[in-house]
C-alpha cells in the first residue's frame, strides 16, 4: 500500500451484537467475537503466519516476527471464529482503513482460515458477517485490493455478495508455485437492503 496508515490509538469498538455462533458445513459449532490480546495473539499469529508462508493469498513473503505480524494485522479492528469446543482458533479477520484520512471511510479486511478448517464454510460465514460488521465500525464501503485469481472461493463469495469488479490487475503477485498472477480488485457500498437481503439465511 503507497499510504501510511496510522495505528488506531484507542480501544476497539465493542459491537454489541458479538459473539455469534454457528454450525459449519461439517458440524463444526464455531464462535465469531473480538480478538482478546491477552489470550488470542500467539495462536492467531501462527495461524497468520502460516497462511502467509503459503504464499498463494497474501503479498507478504514472511510474518513470523510477531512485531511485523502485529503492525499489521493487529493495527485496528480483528475478529477471531474459535471452535466452541476446544476454543482454538480456525479462522479471523481484520477491519481497517483502506486509505488515509478523507478516505478512511472505506475499510480493507485480511481473511484467514486455518489449513484444517477449510472447506467448511468458514470463510463464506466470515464474509457475510463482515458485512454486518463493518458498517457497525462505522465504515460505509468496503474495497479489497489483492484477490488473486487463484482464490476461486473469495472471488465467488465476492461475486455473491454483489461486489463490483472495479478491474484486474495483471501479474499483481509472484505467488509461491504459480508465478506471475493476476488479481481483481472489488468493491462494495454498504447498503441496508443488501445486508437484510444476506443474512435472511442466517
Amino acid at each position: 500500500m503507497a499510504y501510511y496508515i496510522p495505528p488506531r490509538n484507542s480501544n476497539t469498538t465493542r459491537l454489541s451484537f458479538l459473539p455469534i455462533s454457528w454450525v459449519s458445513k461439517t458440524g463444526r459449532r464455531v464462535t465469531l467475537d473480538h480478538y482478546e490480546a491477552d489470550t488470542d495473539t500467539n495462536q492467531l499469529h501462527i495461524l497468520v503466519a502460516n497462511v502467509i508462508q503459503e504464499g498463494t493469498s497474501y503479498p507478504q513473503i514472511d510474518l513470523s516476527d510477531v512485531n511485523d505480524f502485529k503492525a499489521y494485522y493487529l493495527s485496528h479492528d480483528v475478529f477471531v471464529l474459535k471452535d466452541s469446543t476446544d476454543g482454538s482458533i480456525v479462522g479471523a479477520f481484520y477491519v481497517k482503513p483502506n486509505f488515509p484520512g478523507r478516505c478512511s471511510h472505506i475499510c480493507n479486511a485480511g481473511f484467514v482460515v486455518g489449513q484444517e478448517a477449510r472447506g467448511e464454510g468458514l470463510g463464506s460465514f466470515m464474509g457475510k458477517e463482515f458485512l454486518r460488521i463493518a458498517p457497525g465500525l462505522g465504515y460505509q464501503a468496503a474495497f479489497f485490493n489483492l484477490v488473486f485469481v487463484n482464490n476461486s472461493a473469495s472471488i465467488h463469495m465476492w461475486r455473491k455478495f454483489g461486489f463490483t469488479e472495479l478491474c484486474r490487475i495483471p501479474e499483481a503477485g509472484d505467488l509461491k508455485g504459480l508465478g506471475l498472477t493476476d488479481a481483481i480488485q472489488f468493491y462494495k457500498k454498504f447498503d441496508s437492503l443488501t445486508l437484510d437481503d444476506i443474512h435472511k439465511d442466517n
